[in-house]
């Protein structure tokens, strides 16, 4: 069963409030294979699911962002397919880079904020530096405290401070 480990939310920045108004949200699972799963706020579509590179887990969400959110860049094949092929096996290394570099040029173009919201033992802590190097407005969120149950041990861990 899959695991969620990251909320993204896609909006703007509130003009005098900061924060962020969604319109839509990504949810990020992982287990045997990671899924970036789309989802309208206002419920109009059905969920978009795509299967992402493992490096290039963040190029990936912000690409998702310019073809299924902003309609902006068009890949030369349908990213949501049925089969849930991975990007991997849909586009070669040069397709994906060309289409990153188009996704930050249309990035840079329009007003957008995403929120990371990354929990203890994701993926994406790995690879946080990578959101940097879009020109958009973004805030990452961290866990601080956590509390769950294990059940290997059968005890409650209780963890404070950034994990």
């Amino acid at each position: 069963m899959a695991t969620t480990t990251a909320t993204i939310f896609i909006g703007e920045a509130h003009q005098n409030h900061s924060g962020v108004n969604p319109t839509h949200f990504i949810q990020f699972t992982e287990n045997s294979r990671p899924a970036l799963i789309l989802r309208d706020l206002e419920g109009n579509c059905e969920p978009i699911v795509i299967i992402p590179t493992l490096e290039n887990t963040i190029d990936d969400i912000y690409l998702m962002v310019a073809v299924f959110i902003l309609n902006q860049v068009k890949p030369s094949i349908e990213l949501n397919n049925p089969q849930r092929k991975c990007l991997y096996e849909l586009l070669n290394e040069n397709e994906r880079i060309e289409l990153y570099n188009k996704t930050i040029s249309v990035i840079n173009q329009n007003r957008i904020k995403i929120v990371f919201n990354i929990l203890s033992g994701s993926h994406l802590f790995n690879y946080i530096d990578q959101i940097k190097k879009y020109p958009n407005d973004y805030e990452v969120t961290l866990s601080y405290i956590k509390k769950e149950f294990n059940v290997w041990t059968g005890k409650v861990d209780e963890n404070e401070g950034a994990l």
